[in-house]
């Protein structure tokens, strides 16, 4: 049923109504019109609820001076309106007059002791205003009284950890979650912990929220997230799936897509991701994610016309992103236009000098034209500055020692042997380079230290003639 519009008039009451009908549809400067109007009535005048509509209308045009003096018209005329003063107090607080805010506050909550949001208002003021103990006493004598409020300890929280005591905030988090009967405290507990990379304690609290609050939509992706910053991609998925009905009727975020997407693609669900990322594209604004992740995807079933029209999306969104042209370069590798796949990789290179994976290609690239010392060089870049950069250390030792580099090749895999010593080609190409710089005592002295803290490496060895030499049998 359609709302009649209200004509011009010079009726105060009606004008009020026109405001009001202004105000609920967000037409804040005919709203503003209508008030001040009717506000040249002398009885309109004594009006507190019209002084309060006036100033709402002042504050969405921005214009806080003058509401605030609309607000302080409002309690004169109703002193004992809490909500008035919680507007008046916001909007002092709104031009920095923390300490009037404060008295306004203090009022409204003489006026009404059940309201959460008074307290939390009042200690805002008071930290604004450099009195920190003074408004975090304000929250724990909060707590106590409305024991029942879930904001009172998401604020507290909030409070103690600006002042670095995280430990009380999670204390008083965990407390929350067992008295108060809302997830919300849960919830910023499982983010703290997630942002702390503390993924099992996260995973226990976002399972306990899940079980107490089944409906809660947030308590089942959190869990998803934590389960997907563990990599346990199945319990992610399965987290995901599950919060996903949740969010309906409101629409769900585009980035739970974006997440079952990566949870599909690590395990090997091609299809079914490439299908979930078109899905996330109905949920919001095509996104630089969204389209990398397709090419990735197209990339890795081999479909490099698709990837490549993803990335026509992404060079839209950022041009000047190197992971764009990464990408493109390796699409261009499937398509076999290897001087345009060059390209985009030193292009990749002029935006970020350190883009790793794009040496890594060049590399390649000049390996395949007999070119092994301009592959060592991008390799040996990658080596020298990335130790954790497996197959770049990898590769540079490879071609150190094509290169008769022996020390570099020793240098690079030495500390990689140690850590993975049943990567047998590593141990061989090490071994090899000691025994071209004639230090077999060297060699010997390694492989037997290695046998001797890993006991089923000897029976792999035992089964490459290489080793024979070391008597390992």
């Amino acid at each position: 049923m359609r709302t009649r519009r209200i004509k011009d008039t010079k009726d105060p009451l009606k004008l009020v109504q026109s405001g009001m009908f202004a105000l609920n549809r967000k037409k804040w400067s005919k709203a503003r019109r209508k008030f001040e109007a009717a506000l040249t009535d002398k009885e309109m005048q004594q009006n507190a609820g019209l002084w309060a509509n006036y100033g709402i209308a002042l504050t969405n045009l921005k214009h806080l001076t003058k509401a605030r003096e609309a607000f302080t018209r409002a309690v004169s005329l109703n002193k004992k309106n809490s909500e008035l003063w919680v507007k008046k107090g916001l909007i002092e607080f709104k031009l920095d007059d923390y300490q009037q805010a404060v008295k306004s506050f203090e009022q409204a909550k003489r006026l009404d002791k059940e309201d959460p949001e008074i307290p939390i208002l009042l200690s805002r003021a008071h930290r604004k205003n450099g009195k920190i103990k003074k408004g975090i006493k304000i929250l724990e004598a909060a707590q106590k009284e409305l024991p029942k409020s879930h904001q009172i300890p998401i604020e507290l929280a909030l409070v103690w950890n600006e002042q670095n005591e995280e430990l009380k905030a999670e204390t008083i988090l965990k407390k929350s979650i067992q008295t108060v009967n809302h997830p919300d405290s849960g919830l910023l507990l499982g983010q703290a912990l997630l942002d702390k990379k503390e993924y099992k304690s996260a995973i226990i609290i976002y399972e306990e929220l899940s079980s107490r609050f089944p409906q809660s939509p947030h308590a089942k992706y959190g869990l998803g997230v934590a389960h997907h910053a563990s990599r346990k991609w199945s319990k992610a998925l399965d987290a995901y799936q599950q919060a996903l009905p949740l969010f309906r009727p409101k629409k769900p975020p585009q980035s739970l897509f974006t997440n079952m997407a990566r949870a599909l693609k690590n395990l090997d669900r091609r299809k079914e991701a490439i299908d979930t990322l078109y899905q996330a594209k109905k949920y919001g604004k095509p996104t630089l994610e969204i389209a990398l992740l397709l090419s990735e995807l197209f990339l890795e079933d081999n479909r490099p016309y698709r990837a490549k029209r993803a990335l026509e999306d992404a060079v839209r969104l950022d041009k000047y992103n190197p992971v764009v042209h990464f990408y493109l370069g390796m699409t261009l590798l499937q398509l076999k236009d290897i001087n345009q796949a060059k390209k985009k990789f030193q292009r990749t290179l002029e935006l970020d000098p350190e883009f790793h994976e794009s040496k890594l290609q060049l590399a390649l690239l000049s390996i395949q034209e007999n070119d092994l010392t301009t592959a060592f060089t991008l390799a040996n870049e990658v080596a020298s500055t990335d130790k954790k950069h497996l197959p770049g250390n990898r590769l540079a030792a490879k071609l150190a020692f094509d290169l008769q580099k022996f020390r570099r090749t020793i240098e690079i895999l030495q500390p990689i042997v140690e850590t993975e010593p049943t990567q047998i080609e590593d141990l061989e190409l090490l071994l090899k380079s000691w025994l071209l710089l004639s230090q077999p005592e060297k060699a010997k002295s390694f492989l037997d230290r290695l046998i001797t803290d890993q006991k089923d490496l000897k029976k792999q060895l035992q089964s490459r003639s290489f080793f024979t030499q070391f008597q390992v049998s």
